[in-house]
C-alpha cells in the first residue's frame, strides 16, 4: 500500500475526521455532565490463604504456588459475584427499604409505584426474610419469584443493576479482596459493600461447616451401623450358646473325648473279660458231662437272674452313666464297690448253689464247679456291662458329632463378629477425626477494613472521558477511511490504476468541468485556469510518449464505453500538428462512430485518399471528414478525418477481400501519425481485430469506472500482447487525485 495515497486518502477525508472527533467529545462532554454525581465505598476481606507471620520452610504446606494461589483468589471472587450471593444482597437491600423499620435508601415514582402496586409487599419481605435467614440465594416459587423481579427492578435492586455499581478484586499480590460499590448514595454504597462482606462470610462459614458436619455425619452413621451389625452377631452367638448350653464348647469337647476313652477303655475290659471267661468255660466243659452241663446252666441261670445280682447291676449301670455325665470322682470311687461287693455276692451264691450239686458228678469237685459258675456269671455280666458301655458310646459319639456341628456354627459366627468389630473399631476412630475436624474447623475469611461512608463523590473524569471520546471517534473515521481505500476497486487515482493493473500508465489527464474548449486558445495562450493548465500540459506530455516511439499507427481502444476516447483522439491530434505534423484519424468504431458525427462530409474531397479509398475497395465503408470547418468547436488544420458509416460488422469482416493493410501503409507515406479508434474490448471483438493493422496499441480508462471482472479479463490480454501496447491513460482524473 502506498502511504503517500493513504496520506492523501486522509487528507481528503480530514473534514469528516474533523467531525469525527468534536461531534462524540461533545456528546460525551454533555452526556457526563447530564450524569448523577456517585459515591464509592469499599471493603477489603482477609482471605487467610497467605499467612501473615510468613511460612515456616521446613512446613510441607508452606511452599504454594502461583496457579493455586491464583485460582483460590479467582474462586472467591466469582463466588461472591455469584447470581446467588448478588440475589441474598438485593434481598437484604429491599427488606431494608420495605420493611418501615429504617429510612429507605431509595423511592418510587409515581409511575414505578403503578407498576408494582398489586404485589402483595409484607407477603414479599417474609418470603425475603425467610431466604436471608437461611442464606438461600436460589428462586422463589413462580409468583413469588415474579414479584420479586418486579420489585427488584423497580428499586432498581435487581442483579443487573447490581453489576453496574459492583466490583470484586483481589488487590494486588496480597490475600486481599477488595468490595467496591458505587452509588447516588453515599450510605448506600457503604451498606451494599458491608453487607455484601457480611453475607459473603456467612455464606462461607455455612458452606465450611456443612461440609465438615456432613462428613462427621457420614462418620457417625457409618459407626452405628457398624455396631448395629457386631450387637447383632453378638446376640446370635449368644442366643445359640444359650439354647444349646454351649458355655464352654472346648471343655465339653474334652470331656466328651475323655468319656469316650474312659468307655472305650471299658469296653475293651468287658470285652477281655467275655473272651477270657469264655476261654475258661469252654476249658471247664471238657470234665463235664452233658447232664451235669444242662444242671450247671440252670443253677448259673438261677444264680444270674437273683435279685441280689439284678439289684447289683442295675446300681452299677445307674453309677456308670452317672460317672460318664458328671466325671464325679466319687461316683467311681462308688461304682468299684459295687463291683466288689457284687463279685462277693456272685461268690457266696455260686458257692451255696455248688453245695447242692454234690449228687451230680461225685468224681466233680466242687471248686471246679463253683469257678464254671463264676465264669458264666462273668461272662453274662460282662456281655450285659459291654451292651451297655456300646450303647453310651454311641450316645456319646452321636453328642460329639452335634458338638462339632455347633462348634462350626460357632466359631463361624465368632468369626463375623471379630471382622464386625474390627469396622467398627475403624468407622469410630473415623468418627472420632471427623469430630476433632469439626471441632478444630478453621474459617480464615475476615473482614480487614469495613467500608465508610464517602465524603466526596467520585470523580466524573469529564475531560479524559471527552477527550478519549473524540479520540475514538477519530481513530474510528479513519479507520473507516482507510478500509474503505482498501476494499476500493475504482480507478480514482494512479495508485488504484496500479493496484488492479500492470499495464505502464504513459499519461494521465484531469477532468475538465468546461463544455466548449477552443483549441487554439488552448494551446496558444496561457490561461488562468489551472484545471485547463494542468490537462494541457498532460496532453504535451502524452505527445511526447508518442513521439519517443518512432512509430506512426496508433489503435486507442479501452475496456468500457465512454472512457474518453475521442476526446484523448482530437487533444493529441491538435497536440501533434502544432509541431507541424500531418495527422489522419480514422474511425474505426463501427458500432458507436462518435468521431464520424463530431465533423462534417468533406466536400472538398482529397484526391489523394479519395484515389486510395477506392484503390482498397474501401470507399464504400469509410468517408472523408472536414476537420476545420468552422461548425465543429474542434477546429483542427492538418489533420483529415475518415469517418465510418457505422453498422454491426466487425472489421475483419468488412474488411474481407479488401486492402485495409496496404492503405494504411500508403496513408503513412502521407501523414505523421495514423490514429484509429476502437470500441471497448470488454464488449466487442473490433478491436482485437484492429489491433494487427497498427504498430501500437493505447488503452484508455476513465478514473470514475472501477474495476470488474471483464476488466481484468480485457487486461489480461492486452498484457498479453507481445509489445505492441504501448501503455495506458487514466483519463477523467480529479485534480486531487492527479499526484
Amino acid at each position: 500500500m502506498d502511504f503517500g495515497y493513504l496520506l492523501n486518502v486522509l487528507l481528503r477525508g480530514k473534514w469528516l475526521i474533523l467531525a469525527a472527533i468534536i461531534a462524540p467529545a461533545i456528546a460525551a462532554y454533555f452526556y457526563v455532565n447530564a450524569q448523577d454525581r456517585t459515591y464509592k465505598s469499599a471493603t477489603t476481606i482477609s482471605t487467610g490463604l497467605l499467612d501473615p507471620a510468613g511460612f515456616n520452610p521446613d512446613d510441607p504446606g508452606a511452599y504454594i504456588s502461583s496457579e493455586i494461589l491464583d485460582i483460590s483468589f479467582n474462586n472467591h471472587v466469582e463466588k461472591m459475584q455469584s447470581e446467588s450471593m448478588k440475589r441474598l444482597l438485593s434481598f437484604k437491600l429491599l427488606i431494608h427499604d420495605l420493611d418501615g423499620t429504617e429510612n429507605p435508601y431509595r423511592t418510587l415514582d409515581e409511575e414505578d409505584a403503578n407498576e408494582i402496586k398489586t404485589v402483595n409487599l409484607n407477603r414479599l419481605v417474609k418470603a425475603l426474610k425467610m431466604k436471608v435467614d437461611t442464606l438461600d440465594g436460589s428462586q422463589f416459587e413462580r409468583e413469588t419469584e415474579l414479584e420479586y423481579l418486579a420489585v427488584a427492578k423497580a428499586y432498581e435492586y435487581d442483579r443487573e443493576s447490581i453489576d453496574e455499581m459492583l466490583v470484586v478484586y483481589r488487590k494486588g499480590k496480597t490475600d486481599l479482596l477488595g468490595i467496591d460499590f458505587e452509588t447516588e448514595d453515599p450510605f448506600l454504597s457503604a451498606y451494599c459493600a458491608s453487607t455484601l462482606a457480611d453475607l459473603f462470610l456467612k455464606v462461607n462459614k455455612y458452606e465450611q461447616e456443612k461440609t465438615y458436619l456432613e462428613d462427621f455425619d457420614f462418620a457417625q452413621n457409618d459407626t452405628e451401623k457398624k455396631k448395629q451389625i457386631s450387637d447383632s452377631l453378638r446376640y446370635a452367638l449368644n442366643n445359640y450358646r444359650t439354647k444349646h448350653n454351649l458355655l464352654d464348647i472346648s471343655s465339653q469337647a474334652k470331656g466328651i473325648l475323655s468319656i469316650k476313652d474312659d468307655l472305650e477303655s471299658l469296653l475293651i475290659e468287658s470285652e477281655t473279660t467275655i473272651q477270657a471267661s469264655g476261654e475258661s468255660i469252654t476249658t471247664l466243659d471238657k470234665y463235664l458231662n452233658a447232664a451235669d452241663e444242662n444242671v450247671i446252666r440252670d443253677k448259673v441261670e438261677k444264680i444270674t437272674t437273683s435279685e441280689d445280682l439284678e439289684y447289683f447291676t442295675n446300681q452299677i449301670n445307674i453309677l456308670r452313666a452317672d460317672y460318664i455325665d458328671t466325671q464325679d470322682a466319687s461316683i467311681l470311687q462308688e461304682l468299684e464297690a459295687l463291683e466288689k461287693q457284687k463279685l462277693v455276692t456272685m461268690g457266696n451264691i455260686a458257692k451255696r448253689e455248688s453245695d447242692d450239686l454234690g449228687n451230680i458228678n461225685k468224681d466233680l469237685s466242687k471248686d471246679l464247679l463253683s469257678t464254671k459258675i463264676e465264669n458264666e456269671l462273668k461272662l453274662a455280666s460282662s456281655a450285659a456291662a459291654k451292651e451297655a458301655i456300646n450303647s453310651l458310646l454311641g450316645r456319646k459319639n452321636s453328642e460329639s458329632t452335634t458338638l462339632l456341628s455347633h462348634y462350626a456354627y460357632v466359631d463361624r459366627l465368632t468369626g463375623e463378629l471379630n471382622i464386625a468389630i474390627d469396622a467398627y473399631d475403624r468407622a469410630k476412630d473415623i468418627e472420632d477425626d471427623k469430630r476433632v475436624a469439626l471441632d478444630k474447623a478453621a474459617y480464615p475469611l475476615a473482614i480487614r477494613e469495613k467500608a465508610n461512608v464517602a465524603d466526596e463523590p467520585q470523580s466524573s473524569l469529564k475531560l479524559v472521558i471527552t477527550a478519549f471520546s473524540g479520540v475514538v471517534g477519530g481513530t474510528f473515521a479513519t479507520l473507516a477511511l482507510l478500509i474503505l481505500a482498501f476494499m476500493d476497486n475504482s480507478l480514482s487515482n494512479t495508485h488504484q490504476f496500479r493496484k488492479f493493473s500492470d499495464i505502464d500508465l504513459i499519461g494521465t489527464l484531469n477532468e475538465l468541468k468546461q463544455k466548449n474548449i477552443n483549441l487554439k486558445e488552448l494551446f496558444g495562450s496561457e490561461l488562468n485556469n489551472q484545471p485547463l493548465e494542468v490537462f494541457k500540459e498532460s496532453v504535451r506530455s502524452l505527445r511526447h510518449e508518442i513521439e519517443q516511439t518512432d512509430k506512426k499507427s496508433f489503435l486507442f481502444t479501452s475496456t468500457k464505453e465512454q472512457q474518453g476516447k475521442t476526446f484523448l483522439i482530437i487533444m493529441l491530434a491538435h497536440a501533434l500538428t502544432l509541431k507541424g505534423k500531418r495527422i489522419l484519424l480514422i474511425d474505426t468504431n463501427f458500432k458507436n462512430n462518435s468521431l464520424t458525427r463530431m465533423f462534417d462530409e468533406n466536400n472538398m474531397k482529397n484526391k489523394l485518399t479519395s484515389r486510395l479509398l477506392g484503390e482498397a475497395n474501401l470507399d464504400t465503408e469509410f468517408e472523408t471528414k472536414n476537420a476545420n470547418s468552422s461548425s465543429t468547436m474542434f477546429s483542427m488544420d492538418n489533420v483529415d478525418i475518415l469517418g465510418n458509416r457505422g453498422g454491426m460488422s466487425s472489421p475483419s469482416e468488412l474488411f474481407a477481400g479488401k486492402e485495409f493493410r496496404k492503405l494504411l501503409e500508403n496513408f503513412t507515406n502521407t501523414y505523421d501519425y495514423i490514429f484509429l479508434e476502437g470500441p471497448a474490448l470488454n464488449k466487442y471483438a473490433d478491436s482485437k481485430e484492429l489491433i494487427e493493422y497498427v504498430d501500437k496499441v493505447i488503452t484508455v480508462f476513465s478514473a470514475s469506472n472501477s474495476v470488474d471482472a471483464a476488466d481484468k479479463k480485457s487486461i489480461t490480454y492486452l498484457q498479453k500482447l507481445n509489445g505492441k501496447l504501448m501503455g495506458a491513460v487514466l483519463n477523467k482524473l480529479e485534480m486531487i487525485n492527479l499526484n
